[in-house]
């Protein structure tokens, strides 16, 4: 089984018969999908359209929620999208919301998370959008800082870069997860023994998550993000776990 962690499905932007079919044809079971409000130039891809792709796919895709923290009334607008769409987590992206991880606003979400208890994935690292603040997604150290104040809320550090020291970020907190998403395959990919360094570095390999950023009109970028988790020199029991055990743990998979 695999279970792609980070992908996005946009309104008008490729078919979700064309996704899926990307999906058939490099053997991923079930694909996380993430909303991103607002969507800017990327195009729609609210609450109601990602939960609603899910409950017509309820087999392969799973989504997260995604509200912008900082305005008032968010935590009550995520408990509404969690109650009506079951989703299994909160996407953030600082950079394109205009927020800062450090914002003080962002606890009423953070304590829902909490209560519910889902993970927070968080947009770390470089973003092509023209308008999106690159200062915003330098963010892993406040990650680091937030893991420590709210021990019981589990993080996911997206696009986590395996030349920082988002691994030792990985490592010091229990509650701090990290995905493969397009940073570190690129580099697995260039140095394939990169990548059991990381996990070395990571002092665990329960807490790193496939993931592709595959979308509609990109599809190939599944194989681009799974095979250097492929071809990665470690045992079939660790590979397994980046690619599903790790995600079906986290997401209450049974």
């Amino acid at each position: 089984m695999i279970i792609d962690f980070h992908v996005h499905i946009r309104k008008d932007k490729g078919t979700v018969d064309n996704f899926l079919r990307g999906m058939d044809q490099n053997n991923i079971d079930i694909s996380v999908v993430h909303p991103i409000v607002p969507g800017g130039t990327l195009g729609l891809s609210d609450n109601e359209f990602v939960g609603q792709l899910c409950k017509e796919h309820p087999d392969r895709l799973l989504g997260f929620a995604c509200v912008i923290p900082t305005e008032l009334g968010a935590a009550d607008e995520l408990k509404a999208a969690l109650d009506k769409y079951d989703f299994k987590g909160l996407k953030l992206h600082p950079p394109l919301q205009n927020f800062s991880m450090d914002d003080p606003r962002i606890a009423p979400c953070i304590e829902v998370c909490i209560e519910r208890d889902i993970p927070i994935l968080i947009h770390t690292g470089g973003i092509y959008t023209q308008g999106a603040r690159m200062m915003l997604s330098d963010c892993s150290y406040i990650i680091d800082d937030l893991a420590i104040r709210y021990p019981k809320c589990k993080f996911v550090i997206a696009h986590g870069n395996p030349m920082t020291w988002d691994p030792v970020i990985v490592a010091k907190n229990p509650n701090v997860y990290m995905d493969t998403t397009g940073t570190m395959a690129h580099w697995c990919s260039l140095f394939p023994q990169l990548g059991p360094a990381v996990i070395e570095q990571m002092r665990t390999s329960d807490r790193l998550l496939y993931g592709s950023d595959a979308n509609a009109m990109n599809t190939q970028r599944f194989v681009e993000n799974l095979k250097p988790m492929l071809e990665m020199d470690i045992s079939e029991e660790v590979r397994n776990k980046i690619l599903c055990e790790n995600a079906k743990k986290l997401l209450k998979i049974k």
